[in-house]
């Protein structure tokens, strides 16, 4: 089992776990971090280390942060140099909640990392929806 780790800004990976719980109870072999006001940069790369080698227990990691190229991500990139060899994991960014239950559903019917992450990426894009666009779809099919 791929363990998965949620990096974010703040409490936000708290908080998609909460709702994660809510909608598929409790989880095991995962861990949240948060970036904080005040917090060491050094301090936080050795917290996501430490989370990364944790979570594997043979099976690789999923790391799933907020944004793009910002702190949590650039901390988790720079783990590769560390871990390499020893730990495999696959840093992934955008976290969005479809995204999250997708990686854990995954996880759930057995798939390996590499299943596990692409189809949580391509979850969390298509669970991005505009309400009237998707109506004008639905209006479509039934023309």
């Amino acid at each position: 089992m791929a363990g998965i780790l949620l990096v974010t800004h703040g409490e936000m990976a708290n908080g998609i776990m909460d709702s994660l719980s809510l909608i598929m109870g409790e989880q095991e072999n995962y861990l949240t971090l948060g970036l904080k006001h005040g917090d060491d940069i050094g301090e936080f790369n050795e917290q996501i280390q430490k989370g990364i080698v944790q979570l594997d227990r043979g099976n690789g990691v999923l790391v799933i942060v907020d944004l793009f190229s910002a702190s949590p991500y650039n901390q988790a990139a720079m783990c590769f140099s560390q871990l390499q060899g020893a730990h495999q994991y696959r840093l992934v960014s955008g976290v969005n909640l479809p995204m999250v239950v997708e990686a854990f559903n995954q996880r759930l019917i057995g798939s390996d990392l590499e299943t596990m992450y692409q189809a949580a990426m391509q979850t969390g894009r298509e669970g991005i929806k505009e309400f009237f666009e998707e109506m004008e779809k639905i209006n479509q099919r039934s023309v």
